[in-house]
């Protein structure tokens, strides 16, 4: 008896194009949203992706002071216990420098404390981005990563006017973890 090897090879071909076709379905469903400007309250460092791999972390150091500081609750008009994290004044694209701002939304910008800016989210369509149950710092990296590997030629076109994200409860702990990041994209 003489067993052909063509259906295998037409097996793990199919397998290869399902692969290829849900990878291609998973960019092209993005989540997109018609996002309201809201205001955040915070604290602020300029910075770049370059500076933050480099391991002078503004960002690492801005969540540092931002927990043993206990500055969510010195936050006036706060809405909620989340923590938002705004991208904003890209000089260019994910390479140049940004300006991160931590802090949380509030429902009016009065009453700034010392040592804290205010910072708007602009109105516009944005891609969301979910992930929750690992650990705070790497969930956030790892979805960085998967964002980066959507934009051009891929299917997510960037703005790079404002981005933010939204961190459960800096208590939180996994599996209790959740971010979700909001992109903001060209229309």
């Amino acid at each position: 008896m003489r067993v052909s090897a063509r259906p295998l090879v037409f097996f793990a071909a199919g397998a290869v194009l399902l692969a290829g076709l849900l990878r291609l379905a998973e960019e092209m469903n993005l989540v997109k949203l018609q996002i309201d400007s809201f205001s955040v309250i915070g604290i602020e460092a300029r910075t770049s992706n370059a500076q933050e791999a480099s391991g002078n972390s503004a960002i690492g150091k801005l969540w540092g002071r931002f927990a043993t500081e206990d500055l969510l609750r010195r936050i006036p008009h706060r809405m909620d216990d989340r923590i938002v994290a705004v991208y904003s004044e890209y000089e260019s694209d994910k390479d140049g420098p940004y300006t991160y701002t931590l802090g949380a939304k509030v429902s009016s910008t009065r009453d700034v404390p010392a040592g804290m800016v205010a910072r708007k989210v602009l109105s516009g369509d944005y891609a969301m981005f979910t992930a929750q149950g690992g650990a705070p710092p790497q969930m956030t990296v790892d979805l960085w990563k998967h964002i980066w590997s959507l934009e051009k030629p891929g299917p997510l076109h960037r703005a790079y006017k404002t981005d933010f994200e939204v961190h459960s409860a800096l208590e939180a702990q996994p599996p209790d973890t959740h971010i979700d990041v909001y992109i903001g994209v060209q229309k």
